[in-house]
């Protein structure tokens, strides 16, 4: 029987070796060495056949061997390149024109592909950007912090803010909005709003942000439209006509208003019954302010504007005592905003940029509840997909 041989015995065969060995055990089968037909058909090797499987050896070809290659036929060819076709370049974006005058408020400024599909050109930030972020024009707003406290440790320290961050973001923030809504109590610590304290800080952060970057846009906070006096605000006019009497007039280059339309198209005449005041057009009873005190060379910018979605059109439940009343729908939301882009364009030479509020809020982390307000004033949903308003605000 055959003797096994172990793995470790085992030994691998070369392709010319295994070659040979097929030749030799054919010239074993044509040698007849008068063995019967019976031994012929017997399975179990020869001792001869065993040798050659066993054994390594060498077999010596008969034949003339062919002549060994020359050196210069044994080198490897030089790899030549496949024949393609040339790639086919990326096709270049057509570039979106901007709309002048046109912005937006972002929560996230690394995000804005769609804002530059929408062609707009600035947009206001709350956190300042460590670089620039074309094409956009960047408004950023600086909050007042402490110093509304009037304590003179925290002015100082407010200018010293200021300051610094004027002069990190030389290139990068075009324009500085100076506090928000000044005219509520909620601005003021809950406290009662100061337009002669305002007016103070203000100075300050002009001197300091033209002292760094004289090509920089001071704008004046933007006032929130109230209509009258409350327990928790200051009528927007009464507000405005104190903060200029105490010299604010002097320490910006455009004068910020927030023209929201509430419950109304923008179109809406703010002084109709009921109205009070509350429409985007009360911009125009704050520009004839700015004209009765000698400001009508600067324009006005509206750094906050827009509508409140009803969140029961994408199936939600939230309600405010204070807003339900200016809810709107999907459709009015988008073509009220359409409209006012284009009313003032055709009826204020004096509006400079109009920022609509907002852009992304509705999906920012920092405001978790589904029910926060700002959410359904973005122009994206809770899921960060397009709200109608979208495809209205296309070029």
């Amino acid at each position: 029987m055959r003797t096994p041989v172990s793995p470790a015995q085992r030994r691998p065969i070369s392709a010319p070796l295994l070659l040979t060995l097929t030749v030799a055990l054919a010239l074993l089968s044509a040698c007849d060495d008068g063995h019967d037909s019976a031994t012929a058909r017997d399975p179990t090797p020869t001792a001869t056949a065993r040798a050659i499987v066993q054994m390594p050896f060498i077999v010596h070809p008969t034949t003339t061997p062919r002549p060994i290659p020359s050196p210069a036929s044994t080198s490897t060819p030089t790899p030549q390149p496949a024949t393609l076709p040339p790639p086919t370049p990326a096709p270049i974006p057509t570039p979106v024109p901007r709309k002048p005058n046109w912005g937006i408020n972002v929560a996230d400024w690394s995000n804005t592909r769609l804002l530059y599909e929408l062609g707009f050109e600035w947009i206001q930030t709350f956190l300042p950007p460590d670089y620039p972020v074309p094409p956009f024009k960047i408004l950023y707003r600086i909050s007042l912090g402490k110093a509304v406290t009037g304590d003179p440790a925290e002015i100082e320290q407010f200018a010293r803010v200021v300051e610094g961050v004027a002069h990190n973001h030389q290139g990068v923030i075009q324009a500085y909005s100076i506090g928000n809504e000044v005219n509520l109590s909620r601005e003021w610590a809950g406290g009662q709003p100061d337009p002669a304290l305002y007016a103070r800080l203000l100075r300050i952060a002009y001197e300091k942000i033209k002292a760094v970057d004289p090509g920089a846009i001071v704008v004046s906070a933007g006032l929130a439209p109230t209509g009258g006096d409350g327990s928790d605000y200051m009528d927007d006019l009464r507000y405005a006509r104190q903060m200029l009497d105490a010299g604010a007039g002097q320490y910006f280059d455009a004068y910020g208003f927030h023209p929201y339309g509430f419950a109304y198209p923008p179109e809406q005449d703010p002084n109709a019954p009921g109205v009070n005041g509350l429409a985007f057009r009360r911009a125009e009873a704050h520009r004839m302010v700015m004209e009765q005190y000698g400001l009508s060379d600067k324009p006005m910018w509206a750094t906050e504007f827009g509508w409140l979605l009803d969140p029961r059109y994408e199936g939600g439940n939230c309600t405010w005592p204070s807003l339900d009343w200016q809810k709107v729908t999907p459709e009015q939301q988008a073509r009220y905003a359409r409209s006012a882009f284009e009313y003032a364009k055709a009826n204020w030479p004096w509006m400079g940029v109009m920022f609509l509020w907002n852009y992304d809020f509705s999906i920012s982390p920092l405001y978790p509840d589904g029910c926060e307000q700002m959410k359904w004033f973005s122009i994206i949903d809770l899921f960060g997909n397009p709200r109608p308003i979208v495809e209205v605000l296309r070029p």
